[in-house]
């Protein structure tokens, strides 16, 4: 998730939804080194003062993805960059820092980069002033990285997939040349305390969606079984999903062209954990459990976001036996895990907001890559 220090919008899952960066160029290859690349049980990627988050690898496993904000800049800014996938110099970043934009705030939700340089991305853009209100614009692009703002509009929000109101996208990946799989989402905002002006907005599981782009634009499929999904990954070499949902601790899976929902297993057994992510590799998951409570409106009174007493921890599911192993113990919330595709090792967000499910104020986050984690 993203946090928000003051009234305003965060893209993908909560709390801050749009930036509008300096009058730069949107790429720029000159980047500081952010993060080690030697080897370790635990490297720290990013030394950002400020947010990174929502991590993914690129489809060929050689680089990961990520959100930030820019070190000086104003906080509602958001760009995306790109690491070496051991760590290292950050090789590329995306900034929506066009002159025209001066007027703006924009933040990029989901993003997904081919092998062959295809890159998909959601951007979210509100005048700048408005940014704690419902967004001007949301729209899925397909572009070449090498000129991402010579891009085609494929998909604007809301829209259905089906009859499944999509208002927001998370974790887009490519399943080929033209197409691709996403988390879909809806979001509202809220206040984050009693009393106080702080805004965080809460994302709400829709479905797992499968996309197709065509020449008039990209359409939307729920997978049936998957309602209410607020994290996602192909499994089982592609044949299955699994999925995590709000409130619930249980890994659930479906065949990956949708069906019945089954619970593969109880990934904790103390009920004030969330699951803030999965991930898999064949038939072992990673999951992100942390003793964490979210915002809801529908109690009186209401609650709000808050860490519990408890460990914060990246655990394994086999998907075969249901077997549940820890893996790792952190020392702040750990989210949206990422296995890579080439091999074992899982980046993570940690100590930031909670995963695609809420934002929360004042929360900093950095990523950090745990070397072989995966079974």
């Amino acid at each position: 998730g993203v946090q928000m220090r003051r009234r305003r919008w965060t893209p993908v899952v909560i709390g801050l939804l749009v930036v509008a960066c300096g009058h730069s160029e949107a790429f720029d290859s000159n980047l500081p080194i952010v993060g080690p690349s030697g080897p370790g049980p635990d490297v720290r990627l990013t030394y950002n003062p400020d947010q990174d988050y929502w991590p993914t690898f690129t489809e060929d496993g050689r680089g990961i993805l990520y959100s930030f904000i820019p070190v000086g800049s104003n906080p509602e800014h958001r760009c995306v960059g790109l690491l070496p996938a051991a760590g290292g110099t950050a090789t590329w970043q995306l900034c929506d820092n066009r002159a025209t934009q001066s007027d703006s705030v924009s933040s990029f939700p989901a993003y997904a980069l081919g092998s062959d340089g295809r890159l998909l991305y959601v951007e979210a853009t509100a005048r700048r002033g408005a940014e704690s209100t419902t967004p001007a614009r949301v729209a899925l692009f397909l572009a070449d990285s090498a000129k991402p703002f010579n891009r085609r509009a494929i998909l604007t929000f809301p829209t259905f997939a089906g009859s499944t109101p999509i208002a927001w996208l998370a974790d887009v990946a490519w399943t080929g040349p033209t197409t691709f799989i996403a988390l879909g989402l809806d979001f509202s905002a809220s206040e984050h305390c009693r009393g106080c002006s702080a805004i965080d907005t809460i994302f709400y599981g829709e479905a797992v969606v499968r996309g197709t782009i065509g020449a008039t634009g990209a359409t939307l499929t729920a997978v049936s079984g998957t309602a209410g999904a607020t994290g996602y990954s192909l499994a089982e070499g592609g044949a299955s999903i699994a999925f995590t949902r709000r409130d619930d601790r249980s890994l659930h899976r479906v065949p990956s062209a949708g069906g019945q929902d089954t619970v593969i297993a109880v990934v904790s057994s103390t009920s004030s954990v969330q699951l803030l992510g999965v991930s898999c590799r064949g038939s072992i998951c990673i999951v992100a459990a942390d003793p964490v409570t979210l915002t809801s409106g529908l109690t009186t009174p209401a609650t709000y976001p808050a860490v519990r007493s408890g460990p914060t921890e990246l655990r394994a599911v086999s998907l075969s036996t249901g077997l549940v192993q820890v893996l790792r113990t952190t020392a702040g919330i750990v989210a949206t895990p990422q296995i890579s595709p080439i091999g074992g090792n899982v980046v993570a967000q940690v100590g930031g907001g909670f995963g695609h499910l809420q934002s929360v104020t004042n929360a900093g986050s950095d990523l950090h890559l745990y070397l072989g984690l995966v079974p």
